[in-house]
């Protein structure tokens, strides 16, 4: 059976090496804090709106942006929850 990406069936599911009960499946998760993300773009708009300092207000609010939008694929256990890096 072909999942569209080149890959079979079989290669969907690996057993966790971690727990032994387990099967790894693929997912999504953002790999940082979502808060601090938050606070920098929200420290970055009011730099810009201030007109002090609008050059590093740019510079969070970019920062921040990525911290908050960025994801990453990962393998997940779905018994004991260990995530390990996709590559």
């Amino acid at each position: 059976m072909s999942l569209g990406t080149g890959q079979s069936a079989d290669m969907e599911r690996i057993p966790c090496r971690l727990c032994s009960r387990g099967t790894m499946r693929w997912a999504v998760i953002k790999p940082y804090n979502l808060n601090v993300g938050i606070a920098m773009m929200v420290a970055g708009f009011l730099c810009l709106i201030t007109g002090l300092l609008s050059l590093l207000g740019l510079i969070l609010l970019l920062i921040g942006g990525y911290l908050v939008w960025a994801r990453k694929a990962v393998w997940l256990c779905d018994h004991c929850g260990a995530i390990v890096e996709r590559v």
